[in-house]
């Protein structure tokens, strides 16, 4: 029979208590988190005008339409006075965005862009068949957990271009509009 060996003792193992973390929120509590459209109202008074956004003239024309009778200057001393954030602009602007064709132009901008509200400015896109193809692209790569990067974005619109049959003429030849596309 072997010798016997002396067990060693051990001491016993605190055991920590287990780190208490925040639940991770659920997707739907994500949605209404999201910001509100941009807008370019300001703080403090700034003398000057700048392009209002599309959110901020659909709010002007909405104020407009509810508080009436009242005249184009009231609604544009309204809102250079809020405390909130005003918004800066003249009556001859306000009214080219409640004649009709205005409120036409505002409508038809917001339905072909669903970002629209936060832009300044309509975004002319030449094909866009190859853009919609692009964007349904880049979905699926974010679904997967893809980055997706300039260079990548290029080559996918050319073959988009090519499946599409766009004639070689029209085709973009450089990368400044990557910045416009990842800004929508």
């Amino acid at each position: 029979m072997p010798p016997e060996t002396e067990q060693k003792v051990r001491k016993p193992c605190i055991v920590s208590k287990p780190y208490n973390h925040a639940p991770k929120p659920s997707h739907d509590s994500l949605k209404s988190q999201l910001a509100p459209p941009k807008t370019s109202a300001i703080k403090q008074k700034k003398h000057g005008r700048s392009n209002l956004t599309l959110h901020d003239w659909l709010t002007v024309v909405a104020y407009h339409d509810k508080h009436q009778p009242i005249s184009q200057a009231e609604v544009v001393q309204h809102f250079a006075n809020k405390e909130d954030g005003a918004l800066i602009f003249n009556q001859s602007t306000l009214s080219r965005h409640l004649l009709e064709k205005g409120r036409q132009e505002d409508a038809k901008w917001l339905e072909l862009n669903p970002t629209a509200l936060s832009s300044k400015r309509i975004r002319t896109v030449t094909h866009p068949d190859v853009e919609e193809a692009l964007f349904k692209w880049v979905m699926h790569m974010e679904e997967k957990g893809e980055q997706v990067s300039g260079p990548m974005l290029l080559t996918k619109w050319e073959k988009f271009e090519i499946a599409l049959g766009v004639p070689k003429e029209e085709r973009l030849k450089s990368m400044g509009w990557v910045r416009n596309f990842c800004k929508t």
